[in-house]
């Protein structure tokens, strides 16, 4: 059998090995903490790109739709609006003016129609004469916003409380403003 030599004042020596191996982990340990901030910056750079990449997009995308004309409306095309755009166009206040200030009691206006493609006015009327119906003519004669005024018929009879009434019906045109 062998003897037991104990020495209680000397230390024991630690392992080479040991010590190899926590240098080696503190080496693994540095180069995974490098990677790790490497990995980090490339993200936050790649990030950045991305984000400066969508702003350029997006400003070009502006640019392009700036540059582009403005779309034209689906009802532009609509012989209907084209229509009703040349019918308001029409001088309508002029001649409703005119018909206004010629048309004075005792002469009272009972229709009115209109042709907006030719400009012609029918108008159908009363007056208590024929005298009072001839001067109403002659007023919208004179009027600066019609033309060819002329009276088409008329017909002399009695209201229903016997006074003497004439009804008669004017064509007219009105005049367009240069």
């Amino acid at each position: 059998m062998r003897a037991l030599r104990i020495d209680f004042v000397r230390s024991p020596s630690q392992p080479m090995l040991g010590w190899l191996v926590l240098a080696l982990a503190l080496a693994m340990l540095g180069l995974a903490g490098w990677q790790y901030l490497a990995l980090k910056h490339r993200q936050e750079a790649l990030a950045k790109a991305h984000q400066q990449q969508t702003q350029l997009q997006a400003e070009s995308e502006r640019q392009r739709l700036v540059a582009l004309p403005p779309p034209m409306p689906a009802y532009v095309d609509d012989k209907r609006w084209h229509r009703a755009a040349h019918e308001l166009a029409l001088p309508w206040i002029n001649t409703l003016r005119a018909l206004e200030q010629a048309t004075k009691p005792p002469i009272f206006l009972v229709g009115f129609k209109s042709d907006p493609a030719t400009g012609r006015l029918q108008l159908d009327a009363e007056a208590p004469s024929l005298d009072a119906a001839l001067d109403f003519v002659t007023a919208l004669q004179a009027a600066p916003a019609l033309s060819q005024t002329q009276i088409l018929s008329h017909d002399e009879s009695s209201d229903p409380q016997g006074r003497p009434l004439t009804r008669f019906s004017l064509q007219t045109r009105w005049v367009l403003a240069p």
